[in-house]
C-alpha cells in the first residue's frame, strides 16, 4: 500500500505525535521508508540579494536546524522505523511537494497542533491544499493522539464516514483496503443532523408527534442505506452505526472517541464544489480534534 512516507515536520515535539502511527505502519509494511522533511525560509523571498550571499545564508539556515532533524530521525530509528531526513529552502507547501515528487512518496503525513500558531499556518495551508490539490493520500495526526501517550500500537478500528454521495463506492473500497492491510474492523457511520423537537415544538403536541415519527423514519432509512453500502465490504469485519449530532464533525469525533478508533478514513476534498462545501468544515474540525490519525484519499488506497 505505502512504500515511501513523507512527514512534514516543524522540528518541535509536534512531530512525535506521528511516531506511534509510523511505528504501526512500519510493522504492517516492513519495506516502507519514512522521510522527515523540513522547510526553512532562508532567502526564499530575498531575491534581490546576490546569489552567492543567498547561498551562504541558506547553508547557515540549514546547518542551524540540521541537528534537530537528525535527533528526530535517530529517535524514529530506535523505534524500528526505517527513516532519514531532508531539509530544503522554500515554503512548506512547495517543499513538501517537491520532495514528494523527488522521493516518489505515496503518503504525506502532517502532524498538527490545533491552535498552535506556526503549525496552524502549516496545517491550514499545506494540509488543506494537499488534501484538495494532490492525488497523494494525506494523513494528519493532531495533539489529541499525542495525549494518548504511548498506547497507540496498531490500527485495530478504522472509522469510515458514509455520506451516500456519488463517490461512496470508491470511498468505501479505499477504507476497506486500509482496514484489510491493517487487519482492522471497519466501522461505517452515517451522521444525521440532530433536530431538537422538545425545544422547537414544545407547545405543539401534534407537530411534535409528527416530527418524532419523521425522525424515526429518517433514522430507519439511513440505517438501511448504510447497511446496503457496508454490505459491499467482504474482506474485513464491518459494523454500522447511524448517529444524530449537532454537526457531522462533532458526531464523527465523538464516535471515534467512543469506540476507540485508530484511524478515520475520509475522501479528499475538492471532488466537486458541492462536496467541498459539505465536507470542508467537517474535515477541518476532524483534523483539529480527532483522537486518532485521519487519512484522506482520492478514492484509491489499495496497492
Amino acid at each position: 500500500m505505502f512504500q515511501s512516507i513523507l512527514v512534514l515536520t516543524d522540528l518541535t515535539d509536534t512531530t512525535r505525535f506521528a511516531f506511534g502511527p509510523l511505528v504501526a505502519l512500519s510493522r504492517l509494511l516492513p519495506s516502507v521508508h519514512v522521510r522527515l522533511a523540513h522547510a526553512v525560509a532562508g532567502t526564499t523571498e530575498q531575491f534581490f540579494l546576490d546569489s552567492a550571499l543567498r547561498e551562504a545564508i541558506d547553508r547557515k539556515a540549514v546547518a542551524k536546524v540540521q541537528p534537530k532533524l537528525d535527533a528526530l530521525v535517530a529517535e524514529l530509528r530506535t523505534l524500528g522505523v526505517d527513516a532519514d531526513g531532508a531539509i530544503e529552502v522554500g515554503s512548506p507547501y512547495n517543499v513538501v511537494f517537491q520532495l514528494a515528487e523527488h522521493f516518489a512518496a505515496d503518503l504525506i503525513l502532517v502532524p498538527t497542533r490545533h491552535q498552535h500558531s506556526v503549525v496552524r499556518r502549516i496545517s491550514h495551508s499545506v494540509t488543506a491544499r494537499a488534501i484538495r490539490a494532490h492525488a497523494l493520500p494525506v494523513m494528519t495526526v493532531s495533539q489529541h493522539l499525542g495525549e494518548r501517550g504511548g498506547d497507540f500500537g496498531a490500527f485495530r478500528k478504522v472509522l469510515h464516514p458514509v455520506d451516500f454521495g456519488d463517490g461512496q463506492l470508491a470511498a468505501t473500497r479505499a477504507a476497506e483496503d486500509f482496514a484489510a492491510i491493517a487487519g482492522a474492523t471497519l466501522h461505517g457511520v452515517h451522521i444525521l443532523r440532530r433536530f431538537d423537537v422538545d425545544s422547537m415544538l414544545e407547545d405543539d403536541a401534534e407537530a411534535r408527534a409528527a416530527a418524532l415519527i419523521g425522525i424515526e423514519r429518517a433514522q430507519t432509512a439511513a440505517e438501511q442505506r448504510l447497511a446496503d453500502v457496508i454490505s459491499n465490504v467482504k474482506r474485513v469485519r464491518a459494523e454500522t452505526m447511524v448517529l444524530q449530532a449537532e454537526t457531522a464533525g462533532e458526531g464523527l469525533v465523538q464516535y471515534a472517541r467512543d469506540i476507540g478508533a485508530d484511524c478515520i478514513v475520509l475522501p479528499a476534498l475538492g471532488r466537486d464544489k458541492v462536496h467541498t462545501q459539505l465536507m470542508g468544515s467537517t474535515a477541518e474540525f476532524v483534523i483539529g480534534h480527532a483522537p486518532c490519525p485521519v487519512l484522506f484519499h482520492d478514492g484509491k488506497l489499495g496497492g
